[in-house]
């Protein structure tokens, strides 16, 4: 720390022995930085702030129409504002005298322009573009018709993007449908040619098989069935006789209980019944009913007539008869016959399903592959089509929103105007650092002297080698000698003051003025 305080005194030291040529540095270097500063040519600057303006409409057709995002806005804004084309526009727009030149000229002063055109954004709202020139009101025109040329060009360029959209939708709407309608077309026309409306389905074709087969079976059981009915009727057949005899009196004595036709043919009829069911079975209870009632009836006419027997009168005369029973099995034949037909019929029409089915499961895998890929693009195009049919309805709202402005929209809240003051250069920071160079000039070049200079100021010096000090000469002072030093030092800072008064008003004037 003491070390530091040393070196500190002996530069202060230094400065003072330095003052003369540390002060006129220091000055002179101040008078070439201020001096410069005035010959820099005066740069204005003209700002625009455009404010991107949501709509609540916007939010409340969300996800029903497709509208430009801000954030996409803003990514583009600075490439689009300092585009070479929309320079030229605003140029043109302008009647700048700049297209009077050659060629190269006007490729150099685009390239500045683009090069000094500024866009500043804040948040995701709000953008500001700025310009510095040396004429003020080209760089307020051009800003102002810069802005205005994007805005313009935007919102043009929405609508016509929308417009773009909304046609080339209803042209690929219209092609789809014809592709759809014609894919539509070829799946009726295979599926005629090959005799198919709907699609085959291997298994149940195979699962219809077997129920045919199952039925087959079943049916053949129930052949079996009616075959040996067939056959224990035609036995019954063959033990009856077709007709019957039967006598009559003219004094009314009839024939007895045991020969009556009907009593016959019910008990016949009830055996046969009771070779295929049980006592049991309702026909047969009925029969057995219908037969003791007619025997009591035929023993109470016997009794009146005063016989068991039937004896044939004198005048008693024979008539022959169908035989009842045998009408009856007969006809029980004739429908198991029908129905052994009728199974056999339907036996003969499960076969041909079956091979039907058989050939369909044959011609299937290739069938099908032709099928599945019709119907695939048919699928596909169908998928395509209501896609585009939804998109169609997002496209017109979105176009109305974009002709009636209804979208986020750039709104100009700040237009440029008429720079009086120039921006450049800063004089006041041009005088701080005129007195920063000086005084850091001054102080650098004592530094550089006191590093340089060999010479021995102080005793401590020599303790500090180990060196004995034998003596000292003192300083001796003269009062006269020192008066004129004061004097000298009092003219030297009085003038140093003045021009330095000098110069802060020179530098104040200079900043009345912007």
């Amino acid at each position: 720390m003491q070390q530091n305080l040393k070196e500190v005194y002996r530069y202060l030291r230094a400065l003072s022995r330095y003052r003369y040529l540390a002060t006129i540095v220091a000055l002179l270097v101040m008078t070439a930085i201020g001096g410069y500063s005035f010959t820099l040519p005066k740069l204005y600057q003209a700002d625009s702030t455009v404010f991107i303006e949501k709509n609540v409409i916007d939010r409340l057709v969300q996800g029903l129409a497709v509208t430009s995002n801000i954030n996409d806005k803003v990514a583009v804004l600075q490439y689009a504002l300092s585009s070479r084309d929309l320079i030229m526009k605003a140029l043109e727009e302008m009647d700048s005298e700049i297209f009077l030149k050659s060629s190269a000229e006007q490729q150099n002063f685009i390239a500045g322009l683009k090069e000094r055109t500024q866009i500043r954004v804040r948040g995701n709202d709000l953008f500001t573009v700025s310009l510095m020139g040396s004429d003020p009101t080209f760089v307020q025109k051009y800003i102002n018709t810069l802005v205005g040329k994007y805005v313009e060009e935007n919102i043009s360029g929405k609508r016509e993007e929308a417009y773009g959209a909304n046609r080339f939708l209803a042209e690929q709407i219209e092609t789809f449908k014809a592709k759809l309608e014609k894919a539509e077309d070829n799946i009726i026309a295979f599926r005629k040619a090959q005799g198919i409306y709907f699609s085959v389905d291997e298994t149940s074709n195979v699962e219809e098989i077997k129920k045919y087969l199952s039925r087959i079976e079943s049916i053949e059981l129930s052949l079996d069935t009616l075959q040996a009915q067939k056959l224990q009727l035609q036995e019954q057949l063959d033990t009856l006789s077709p007709t019957v005899e039967s006598y009559f009196g003219l004094d009314d004595t009839s024939i007895g209980i045991e020969g009556d036709p009907q009593l016959a043919a019910m008990e016949n009829h009830l055996s046969n019944l009771r070779l295929r069911y049980t006592d049991n079975y309702p026909e047969i209870v009925r029969l057995k009913f219908e037969i003791v009632s007619l025997r009591k009836r035929l023993e109470k006419q016997a009794e009146q007539v005063g016989q068991d027997e039937p004896i044939p009168g004198p005048d008693a005369s024979k008539m022959t008869s169908m035989n009842p029973l045998y009408l009856d099995v007969q006809q029980r034949m004739s429908e198991v016959e029908s129905g052994i037909s009728s199974k056999k019929a339907e036996i003969q029409n499960l076969k041909r399903l079956i091979v039907k089915r058989e050939s369909e499961l044959h011609d299937v895998p290739a069938n099908r592959k032709e099928l599945n890929v019709l119907i695939q693009e048919r699928d596909s195009y169908q998928k395509i089509y209501q896609d585009l049919l939804a998109r169609m309805g997002q496209s017109e709202v979105s176009k109305q929103m974009e002709l009636g402005n209804r979208t986020a929209t750039f709104r100009i809240v700040d237009p440029a105007v008429l720079p009086e003051i120039p921006v450049s250069p800063n004089m006041f920071k041009m005088f701080l650092l005129a007195v920063a160079g000086g005084l850091g000039c001054a102080v650098g070049l004592v530094f550089l002297l006191e590093t340089l200079d060999s010479r021995v100021r102080n005793v401590e010096v020599f303790k500090e080698l180990g060196i004995e000090v034998l003596a000292i000469v003192p300083n001796i002072s003269d009062e006269q000698a020192l008066r004129r030093n004061r004097k000298r030092d009092l003219i030297f800072f009085g003038v140093t003051c003045i021009y330095g008064f000098c110069f802060m008003g020179m530098f104040a004037y200079g900043i009345y003025l912007r």
